[in-house]
């Protein structure tokens, strides 16, 4: 079945059937073999595009009384001081900036480079044969 493939009623009665009950437990075979057709072409209805946009909107219908609750919840969770919460809440409510960017809280030092003379570990190379000897 290609994917473009637009289904039909009766094929969207049983897919929604199948999400359905597939919350409650019940396997894929199960309900195919309820309504006479194999997993195999239940599998093919729901990875359809059409199959998908019914998923998709199933899942935005069954959740719709969920998220005030879950958003409460995740609220209190994150005020008791849970950092996990807390960086759930901040990306659920887009307040983390679009882009990575650094941030920067203190203002950067400038270091010195160091005086390093080349010839001295040259030299120090030389006296050690091509074996390097930890300095400390």
């Amino acid at each position: 079945m290609k994917k473009e493939t637009r289904l039909n009623t009766r094929q969207q009665g049983i897919l929604e059937e199948y999400f359905d009950r597939s919350v409650a437990g019940d396997s894929m075979e199960t309900v195919a073999t309820e309504h006479g057709i194999s997993r195999k072409t239940l599998s093919q209805w729901a990875n359809t595009y059409h199959g998908k946009d019914l998923y998709s909107e199933w899942k935005t219908r069954e959740t719709q009384d969920i998220k005030p609750k879950y958003l409460e919840v995740l609220k209190v969770k994150s005020l008791t001081g849970s950092i996990r919460h807390m960086e759930l809440l901040a990306k659920l409510m887009d307040w983390y900036p679009a882009s990575k960017s650094e941030i920067i809280t203190e203002e950067r030092r400038q270091y010195d480079e160091p005086n390093i003379d080349v010839s001295d570990i040259r030299e120090r190379l030389k006296q050690s044969n091509g074996q390097i000897n930890r300095i400390k």
